[in-house]
């Protein structure tokens, strides 16, 4: 990242930064930003430097991210302290948890791609203890904050989830005609699908539980971009988590991953929950691939293109562990047959 100058100030977001020991002109480098158009601004220096949130006037989830960031961090949650903000300007101040993402110490153990899978899994391993608090303190306080509960990752989603992945994935990304995603037995196996995840007990999920969503710092896992937590499968994050294309495990190490988190929370058979996560990940790859589609598409951002026909291999890997869906099989293997459409010009 480089510095640069931060967009105009309010007033208000000025006193917080001066009340916390920065003095202006503050110094400022970008942090990072989020498809949403969200930037982050790193202001001043570690160990004393903050995050600068910079919203917009069409993020729906802004005054969400501010109660559900208060909320979480109440009751006992590793989240970023909201020290201000001023929401007339979409700006707001957090504590910075440094730069250690989940998915760097991913890349430090040589994934994705052929690395060091005891490194990895150890890496891993507090993160599957920071979900087991999550879903544990989450869930028994989610009704405290309306913000939290006031949508449930029910059929609709699942099934908005799936249509995505044949829009923007299928049809934009690689071609395919509508007509050929609106095949009925392909609708009924992702309908029967998403009816499978919808009765799966029900947990407050964070909703995209992914590598780069995940900080380590002294020791212990932060969550952040948690604005679209939701009750709903408690497989779902679990799921983002393992089958995350970032990091593209290999499934045996899946497998061993998911018999620690087993143990961490317990239900009443092994095989019945693996198989309950096998089909949360049909439908979080799912949703992934359409998103890489609607980024790399809608959005000009080419570099999620990239990772389209990595996660068609994740989702023919995971059909092939569930068995099943032929009709999704034939229209995976009809995807990975193709080569992805050339992106617009702008986003090139």
């Amino acid at each position: 990242m480089t510095d640069r100058i931060p967009p105009p100030l309010a007033p208000a977001i000025e006193r917080i930064l001066k009340d916390l020991g920065h003095q202006s002109p503050f110094e400022a480098v970008v942090a990072g930003s989020a498809g949403s158009g969200r930037v982050y601004w790193r202001i001043g220096q570690a160990p004393h430097s903050h995050i600068l949130l910079v919203s917009h006037a069409l993020d729906a989830d802004y005054d969400r991210f501010l109660a559900v960031s208060r909320h979480l961090r109440k009751v006992g949650l590793d989240v970023p302290n909201v020290h201000g903000s001023d929401d007339d300007a979409r700006q707001v101040v957090l504590e910075d948890l440094g730069s250690v993402l989940l998915l760097q110490q991913a890349h430090e153990a040589g994934f994705p791609g052929d690395g060091d899978g005891a490194a990895l899994q150890a890496a891993y391993r507090p993160v599957l203890r920071a979900l087991a608090v999550w879903q544990d303190l989450g869930t028994r306080h989610m009704h405290e904050c309306p913000e939290l509960v006031d949508r449930v990752f029910d059929l609709g989603p699942l099934l908005w989830e799936t249509s995505y992945f044949s829009r923007r994935c299928a049809e934009e990304s690689f071609g395919l005609a509508p007509e050929r995603l609106a095949e009925p037995d392909l609708l009924a196996e992702l309908h029967k699908l998403a009816v499978r995840v919808e009765g799966h007990d029900r947990r407050l999920m964070h909703r995209d539980f992914q590598s780069q969503n995940l900080m380590s710092r002294e020791g212990a896992i932060w969550f952040i971009d948690y604005q679209g937590a939701r009750p709903g499968s408690r497989w779902y994050d679990l799921a983002s988590l393992l089958w995350d294309p970032y990091v593209a495990m290999p499934m045996e190490l899946r497998r061993s991953l998911f018999d620690e988190f087993f143990d961490l929370v317990p239900t009443p058979s092994r095989e019945q929950a693996w198989e309950q996560l096998l089909d949360a990940a049909l439908q979080r790859v799912m949703q992934a691939l359409g998103a890489y589609g609607f980024l790399s598409r809608r959005k000009g951002l080419p570099w999620f293109s990239r990772f389209l026909v990595p996660g068609l291999e994740i989702l023919s890997e995971t059909l092939d562990g569930r068995g099943g869906h032929p009709a999704l099989r034939r229209l995976v293997d009809e995807l990975l047959a193709r080569e992805p459409l050339p992106l617009p010009s702008a986003a090139s």
